[in-house]
């Protein structure tokens, strides 16, 4: 599953790796709204942003898919649809497996992931106090 090493051989490892362990596609679309779908088994990608973004986004995407397979799952996040800090909780750990994934796949993770990383988890923090 692993691609050649440029950004688009990233974003297809990554999407290598949700079809054939998860059996989830990913659709690049300019309204995509960068979301994993869980009854679709889609994760939706909005490819207006730049590469680095979408592959980010993706392998965030890919982290909440894998944290939602768990079997502990429910057990690990209760009311993750309705408490805002279970919300938060589950996003943090998403960038976590997200971080693992990429080190599994061998994608190369800079200082713009860790901005990138902080920006996002800082939206939710954000949203969390209100």
């Amino acid at each position: 599953m692993i691609f050649d090493e440029t950004t688009e051989g990233h974003l297809s490892s990554v999407e290598a790796f949700l079809g054939e362990v998860y059996d989830v596609v990913v659709d690049y679309d300019p309204m995509g709204m960068d979301e994993y779908w869980i009854d679709d088994k889609v994760v939706t990608i909005n490819d207006m942003k730049s590469m680095r973004h979408q592959l980010f986004v993706l392998l965030h995407e890919a982290g909440h898919v894998i944290l939602r397979h768990m079997p502990e799952f429910d057990n690990m996040f209760p009311d993750s649809k309705t408490s805002k800090i279970e919300i938060l909780k589950e996003e943090v750990m998403a960038w976590e497996e997200a971080r693992k994934l990429a080190k599994t796949l061998q994608i190369p993770l800079g200082k713009d992931w860790h901005i990138h990383v902080r920006q996002a988890i800082m939206k939710y923090v954000h949203w969390v106090r209100l």
